[in-house]
């Protein structure tokens, strides 16, 4: 009788510690689920919501992985979009590809019919001016509707804009100027700017603060610096 009482009290025992360590390890899967869908809805705009059934499933199988069980996949991650913020994105996007043997007169037309440019003689001269007519590259390309045009070409034709700024004291002419061009890194020859100096008349620049991106021809460098 005494040892049906003892083996009685030792169940009533187990059976107590049984169900906390089951309350624990619930009140902890409530805890995980919680965090689980304020994670997936603050990454969203849109209401999500998780079934129990789904963490238990996402539950079951972190703790496969998690003990060897299982090896773990890793996936290459990916954005969502909500579709209201798809169809914003959309909107302000320009999709389009640019065919093999593409020149600047159908490359212009192509950027006309998507709205990415206004008019061609102004286009032309930018294109012309970027010296790009042998740089197009075929693809296709996606752009920002509020992207400059040059911008733009620079992406197409795989080349980069370089912003540069120079000062230009009192008195300075062609040599000085050239010089410190050389040393921005905007020209390659200070002899070749002093020629195309010479070529165009002018012997003065205007002094103080210029601005100018390249690419550029050293014509139009020529005549950016000689303007106030």
């Amino acid at each position: 009788m005494n040892n049906f009482n003892k083996g009685k009290l030792f169940f009533i025992k187990f059976c107590q510690v049984l169900i906390s360590i089951l309350f624990f390890l619930f009140l902890i899967f409530v805890i995980k689920w919680r965090m689980d869908s304020l994670y997936l809805n603050s990454i969203t705009t849109k209401d999500i919501k998780i079934g129990i059934v789904d963490e238990v499933k996402k539950t079951y199988g972190e703790f496969l992985i998690a003990t060897g069980l299982r090896e773990e996949k890793f996936v290459k991650p990916v954005v969502l979009i909500d579709d209201d913020k798809k169809d914003e994105k959309d909107e302000n996007v320009n999709s389009f590809t640019v065919p093999e043997g593409t020149n600047l007169d159908s490359l212009g037309e192509l950027l006309i019919s998507k709205g990415l440019i206004a008019d061609m003689p102004t286009y032309k001269a930018l294109a012309e001016d970027m010296q790009i007519e042998d740089k197009i590259v075929p693809g296709a390309y996606e752009f920002d509707k509020g992207m400059k045009v040059k911008e733009i070409l620079a992406e197409i034709a795989g080349i980069e804009l370089k912003d540069y700024k120079l000062n230009i004291a009192e008195g300075e002419g062609p040599a000085q100027v050239g010089k410190k061009l050389l040393d921005l890194g905007a020209i390659q020859s200070d002899q070749a700017f002093i020629g195309e100096c010479n070529r165009l008349g002018v012997t003065a620049f205007a002094p103080g603060d210029h601005e100018f991106t390249m690419p550029m021809k050293v014509e139009n460098i020529i005549k950016t610096l000689t303007q106030n």
